[in-house]
């Protein structure tokens, strides 16, 4: 998702540059295609309805003056055909997001679903960063005495979408190559050394575990977050033996039973998720509050955005959402055009953000150094 993801930033800055975003008014036109969706299996699909509806909603609320400044009246319609053209043209997305100067068009198909809605003025890309923000991918690893499972959960964290990697689930789910020595050693013969041996054959398990844990998340930069869970003891032992950056990952230890299927470690994971992600959030607010406050590497309140990204500084830029007004339009396109990241922060912490202006950013450096 993260090679997705830059490539999709990648069009969106070359586009929005090369097209003058700041003084043309842009049309942004997200359009739910899932084709999982029987409604749009159907000869005359529900997203060509949803879109010709978007289309009039949004061409009744542009004043004359506003078609007839660009000569927007008679590329309205081309546009519309242009839009739709490209959307029979099967893209292999959930959804598409088009981006238009009504001349020049740009597609990017979605990963995630996205409500079928149009934009005109500033290039709307806050939905989709938000949409691409909370779509993420756990890795649930479970122990149960000589096995260990490994399962791919994504999810979105805003809805109740979650599916399961199956083909990992399927490759990973293995007995431990050391199990036949270990039950040999537990019908031995009581001795001095049983105990020794049966501690030795643990910490080669939990060696090999780890070790292919720290693998694939240094393989597959998607992977965000890890849940250990099954056997307790060997998922701490598990957990202390991770190198330290894949440590850092781990946002539960839980008593997961080994045997659940894999639709149900997805509905612990998306529960386990939504708790950790809000406190998380909370706490990207509050640095955030504490830097600005110690006139370190944080700003808050959309002039000091503003000002310090016109002197480069910013690293992340940090908004609420859902966000209401239209007021940052301008500043995030700006941001994402500079090549700083966005970072959403929701519910409680949306909240506690919109005291403080309702937008900040981490920096590089304070204005102080």
């Amino acid at each position: 998702m993260k090679a997705k993801i830059n490539e999709i930033l990648e069009e969106f800055r070359e586009f929005v540059t090369t097209h003058n975003y700041k003084d043309t008014p842009i049309l942004t036109a997200y359009v739910n295609i899932d084709t999982t969706k029987p409604e749009n299996q159907r000869e005359r699909p529900a997203w060509l309805i949803d879109l010709k509806n978007e289309s009039k909603r949004l061409e009744e609320q542009l004043t004359p003056e506003e078609l007839k400044r660009y000569d927007n009246v008679k590329k309205w319609s081309r546009v519309e055909e242009m839009v739709i053209g490209h959307l029979q043209e099967r893209p292999t997305g959930r959804a598409v997001v088009l981006f238009t100067d009504l001349e020049d068009l740009i597609a990017v198909d979605l990963p995630v679903s996205m409500p079928t809605r149009l934009y005109y003025g500033f290039p709307q890309i806050k939905h989709l960063l938000f949409a691409l923000d909370q779509y993420k991918e756990y890795l649930v690893a479970l122990f149960s005495g000589d096995e260990y499972r490994l399962v791919e959960v994504l999810l979105s964290l805003t809805t109740d979408e979650l599916s399961v990697e199956t083909d990992l689930e399927k490759m990973r789910r293995s007995r431990f190559p050391l199990t036949k020595r270990a039950s040999d050693a537990t019908r031995a013969a009581k001795d001095s050394g049983q105990d020794s041996r049966r501690r030795e054959y643990e910490r080669r398990f939990i060696k090999v575990a780890a070790d292919e844990i720290n693998h694939l998340f240094f393989e597959n930069a998607d992977l965000e977050r890890l849940i250990l869970g099954g056997n307790l003891k060997q998922a701490h032992g598990v957990n202390n033996s991770l190198h330290p950056n894949i440590r850092e990952r781990v946002v539960a230890i839980e008593p997961i039973d080994f045997k659940l299927p894999p639709v149900e470690i997805a509905r612990m994971t998306k529960n386990i998720a939504d708790e950790y992600e809000l406190t998380h959030d909370l706490n990207v607010v509050q640095e955030l509050v504490e830097l600005f406050n110690r006139n370190g590497t944080a700003v808050l309140e959309q002039q000091g955005v503003e000002l310090a990204l016109g002197q480069g500084r910013v690293k992340t830029l940090v908004i609420p959402y859902p966000i209401d007004k239209t007021d940052f339009d301008s500043l995030i396109a700006d941001v994402v055009v500079s090549g700083a990241e966005v970072e959403f922060v929701y519910g409680a912490a949306a909240d506690k953000l919109n005291q403080y202006g309702g937008i900040g950013a981490r920096l590089y450096y304070s204005a102080q150094n």
